[in-house]
């Protein structure tokens, strides 16, 4: 008869196995690796970062409204999540089969053409919330 020696109930308290995590604490970990990832992947997103804190801190010296705050943070949130997305489809397109090349250049154009009416829509309410801003102090 052979005797077999069993573990404390204790020790499994210290095993190496990691406790899952609540799913929507595991997304928000998956949105922080996106994010930190597409920093390192390509200086676009903190091209957007770096002009998007000048634009609030304009905003902040300029002293705009609630309303003009609303439309000046979404136009900001609209180009980042447009630039994001068209990275993403830059990714796919490099893992889909090399014998479609000539339409998928052609769809990640489109993603791009996207991004850039984006970032002009964005253009155009921030000049516009912004120049009646300055022409209240400046003009007439």
């Amino acid at each position: 008869m052979t005797t077999q020696l069993k573990p404390h109930r204790r020790a499994e308290k210290f095993s190496t196995r990691r406790r899952r995590r609540p799913a929507w604490r595991q997304r928000l970990v998956e949105a922080e690796r996106g994010v930190t990832r597409d920093f390192r992947d390509d200086s676009t997103l903190f091209l957007h970062f770096f002009s998007g804190s000048v634009i609030l801190v304009t905003a902040v010296v300029l002293n705009i409204s609630p309303i003009e705050w609303t439309a000046l943070i979404l136009s900001l949130t609209v180009v980042v999540t447009a630039e994001i997305f068209n990275k993403v489809l830059l990714v796919i397109g490099k893992h889909v089969d090399r014998h479609s090349t000539a339409p998928l250049l052609n769809d990640l154009r489109i993603g791009t053409a996207a991004v850039f009416v984006t970032i002009i829509g964005g253009l155009l309410t921030i000049g516009l919330i912004f120049g009646r801003r300055v022409w209240e102090l400046f003009g007439a």
